[in-house]
């Protein structure tokens, strides 16, 4: 990946950056686990036998038997998540800090009496002549590369009603219901298998299944290697778990952050319908998904939900993020959920097809505009969960800025409660 890393040359010293949190996440899962008694005891009692448990690697399973606390922070860990590992063994934090210093404790403790250690020399390596030379770095990684090679070239735009993930798990696409909207989206399903892309970024919406009240992030990114369908209370739909890509997720995550987005990582989710239904219109029932899918999670269940103008301006975060990366990936970005229904109250069943279509149409040809829509708009003319739509803004702001090739648009109503829109667009050129 191509992100500029200024910490790098800072001596003694491994930030806990997105990288650093992918490669540590059982490490530091495991160490979250010290914070159960019972646990604490099984992991006393027989500690090769109780890390063996976890799905560490063998450097980082030692590295916590030889309580090598630097070689477990090179290898992912967090001093916050290992200082679990000191409390376990009775060890205060200065202990903990005074061991990886190479020096005694009365040493360590004797230099904090007298001020801590000097700033002077620990800027960076190599400070006057090289004096910081002596404390324990992380080994550094090569130069990282401002503009890389992967690049966006398509945006896929969908609706996700969960009524159609039943059709296809049931077999139902040919009944006189459903036939003309499966038939809508055939063309997408032979584009689909033409233009396989190596990675697909896809927004929807989490319906209170990976999140509740508990926890309700306005923007989530999956950083994890792999998602399980979600079992939403009638058990989770029969297809494939879908693979993520850990490497660009926190690629993106670390991207969009310095871009000033507040994102939640989530290393460990299950997807429901919001996902895998749009996979399931353009890939079919594969015993795999063609692809990996990063799934990028937006709140629209609690209000307020991200403004459209903060949506676009997200979408074209991304786009930056995607430009960064220096392998040859082409991405593909899927905005989903809508366009006007709304699920509760008297006003239940609605549906405003002449919104929906000029929805289509602006954001085709005039998607900053769009972005301007207030929440108030969408609410009273798409609906209260037509709001879903903003999350198509941040597919549209992921393009480039030149016009848009359309190779397919769609719109059908009804599927259950909802009016069905969609569209493919590629980046000319």
């Amino acid at each position: 990946m191509a992100l500029d890393k200024p910490y790098r040359d800072i001596p003694g010293t491994t930030i806990f950056d997105a990288d650093q949190a992918r490669v540590g996440y059982h490490l530091n899962q495991f160490c979250m686990s010290l914070m159960q008694p019972g646990n604490r005891e099984r992991f006393k009692a027989d500690e090769r036998a109780y890390l063996d448990a976890w799905p560490m690697t063998g450097e980082q399973k030692q590295a916590v038997l030889a309580r090598d606390l630097n070689r477990c922070i090179a290898l992912g860990g967090n001093i916050y998540f290992l200082a679990k590992i000191g409390a376990t063994d009775g060890r205060s934090f200065q202990q903990m800090a005074g061991s990886m210093t190479g020096m005694t404790e009365e040493a360590y403790r004797d230099m904090m009496i007298h001020g801590g250690r000097s700033i002077e020399g620990n800027r960076s390596i190599g400070e006057n002549g090289g004096s910081a030379s002596a404390l324990r770095a992380a080994p550094l990684a090569a130069p990282a590369r401002r503009q890389g090679t992967a690049r966006i070239g398509a945006s896929v735009y969908t609706s996700h009603v969960p009524a159609i993930g039943a059709a296809i798990d049931l077999g139902r696409t040919g009944d006189p219901y459903w036939q003309p909207l499966f038939e809508g989206y055939q063309p997408s399903k032979a584009w689909m298998k033409a233009n396989r892309p190596d990675v697909i970024l896809l927004v929807y919406n989490d319906h209170a299944t990976a999140f509740s009240l508990e926890l309700m992030p306005t923007f989530a990114i999956g950083c994890a290697a792999e998602f399980k369908p979600a079992d939403e209370g009638w058990g989770p739909r029969p297809v494939p778990v879908v693979a993520g890509h850990p490497e660009l997720a926190a690629h993106i995550a670390q991207s969009l952050i310095l871009d000033d987005f507040d994102l939640t990582v989530v290393n460990r989710m299950d997807v429901d319908h919001g996902l895998t239904v749009p996979l399931s219109l353009l890939c079919g029932q594969p015993a795999a998904w063609p692809c990996p899918v990063i799934p990028f999670a937006v709140n629209v269940v609690q209000y307020p939900p991200p403004s459209g103008r903060r949506c676009w301006q997200l979408g074209r975060a991304i786009r930056r993020a995607v430009a960064s990366c220096d392998q040859p990936l082409n991405v593909h970005v899927w905005g989903t959920g809508g366009m006007s229904h709304q699920l509760q109250g008297p006003r239940a069943g609605l549906i405003n097809r002449d919104f929906d279509n000029a929805f289509l149409d602006q954001l085709i040809a005039d998607p900053a505009a769009l972005a301007t829509k207030p929440h108030v708009d969408y609410l009273r003319e798409a609906g209260s969960e037509g709001i879903e739509l903003v999350m198509w803004l941040i597919a549209r702001g992921a393009m480039a800025d030149a016009p848009p090739r359309v190779v397919h648009r769609f719109y059908h109503v009804p599927a259950s409660n909802t009016a069905v829109g969609h569209l493919i667009l590629e980046n000319s050129g």
